[in-house]
């Protein structure tokens, strides 16, 4: 999959993106908004960057789950590479700093950040060990890194419908490919983090790692 397809594939109407990621979410993730909700909300905290940032439907409703349960003091920075889901994010977040940013190729300085959410895009993204470098180059020392990862579905008859949905996203270039649990236990030693925490919730990995 070449980056042109990727850019082209997330540069489409907020609205779309935002359906076309709810029946992901339900279809080939096999989870809930709620539970991504829950998991991702914990780590607003300090510093705090959204990588991907998409839409920032997910990243609102976090905050409001924040606001009213975990309410916890944080400065929120988005980033993106696609304008038309940027510009979908400054509406709803009209009080954060939403920026154009190649997570390959952060503008940011070393260690800027406390605490980074990378939601639903470690297997979309082309690049991904040059993203993760950039990302654990901006988080500070003891800094913390919540990620879901897709993982490869594994019951021949429920996930059926699941691998449908996977080799339409490759082939469309919303996704890259699912991994397996033991290509993600592998993922922390690479770029200097320790596993905090690590489920599986269906087809959906979600790991808390911090920097070392």
């Amino acid at each position: 999959m070449s980056d042109k397809i990727n850019e082209f594939s997330y540069n489409v109407a907020p609205v779309w993106y935002d359906i076309r990621g709810f029946f992901i979410l339900s279809l080939s993730y096999r989870n809930t908004l709620f539970r991504q909700i829950k998991f991702f909300s914990e780590n607003l905290k300090g510093n705090h960057l959204e990588c991907a940032i998409g839409t920032a439907s997910l990243t609102m409703f976090c905050m409001i789950y924040n606001k009213v349960f975990s309410k916890n003091n944080y400065k929120m920075v988005g980033v993106d590479y696609s304008e038309a889901l940027l510009k979908g994010a400054k509406w709803k977040l009209r009080n954060s700093v939403l920026l154009k940013e190649d997570l390959r190729s952060m503008s940011f300085e070393d260690e800027s950040f406390d605490s980074i959410n990378f939601a639903n895009g470690y297997h979309t993204l082309e690049g991904i060990d040059q993203g993760m470098k950039e990302i654990s180059r901006v988080l500070k020392k003891d800094g913390t890194l919540y990620i879901n990862i897709l993982l490869k579905p594994k019951d021949k008859i429920l996930d059926g419908l699941s691998r449908w949905v996977n080799r339409y996203g490759m082939r469309t270039g919303i996704l890259k490919r699912p991994y397996t649990y033991e290509e993600c236990m592998k993922i922390p030693d690479q770029y200097n983090l320790k596993i905090l925490d690590a489920s599986i919730h269906q087809n959906c990995l979600y790991l808390k790692t911090q920097k070392l």
